[in-house]
């Protein structure tokens, strides 16, 4: 009797902890991941000024669905990132895709040199994500900035 008696309240105990996991705001619970999972090469040289076709695709790779968020688009040299386009991404399902293009606008102020074109999903981290440190790719090949043609 005495043995019943324990195992019933262990299965109890059991149970309740179970239940505090699952329910909402009680434990742990899924959450969306959002990665660029692809970033198209920029051109090989744009002006200082001018525009140029980005396109990305974004990824949840979490377990749960995620409202509309933004991905945004950098040119990075030396560690300092300067923001040149961002596009919306709608509300994405686990395992689901948005693909989408932009066109970023160089900056006229900045430096020529070679930069890289850097694309990171949920940029301004509005979204609890399962990874934080996933979000951005880095396209396989740099863009040279250069001094716009002189003005007629």
């Amino acid at each position: 009797m005495r043995f019943q008696v324990l195992a019933v309240g262990l299965i109890v105990s059991l149970g309740a902890s179970s239940a505090a996991f699952s329910a909402p705001g009680g434990g742990v619970r899924a959450r969306p991941d959002l990665v660029v999972n692809s970033l198209a090469n920029p051109p090989a040289v744009v002006s200082a000024g001018d525009g140029f076709s980005a396109r990305d695709r974004t990824r949840n790779i979490g377990k749960a669905t995620v409202r509309a968020t933004v991905t945004r688009y950098y040119l990075s040299k030396d560690a300092h990132r300067t923001q040149v386009a961002r596009r919306s991404v709608g509300l994405l399902k686990p395992g689901r895709s948005s693909a989408g293009s932009v066109t970023a606008k160089v900056p006229e102020t900045l430096d020529t040199g070679a930069y890289s074109l850097v694309a990171c999903a949920d940029a301004p981290r509005a979204v609890m994500e399962t990874n934080e440190k996933n979000n951005c790719r880095t396209a396989a090949t740099r863009i040279v900035i250069k001094k716009p043609p002189p003005r007629v």
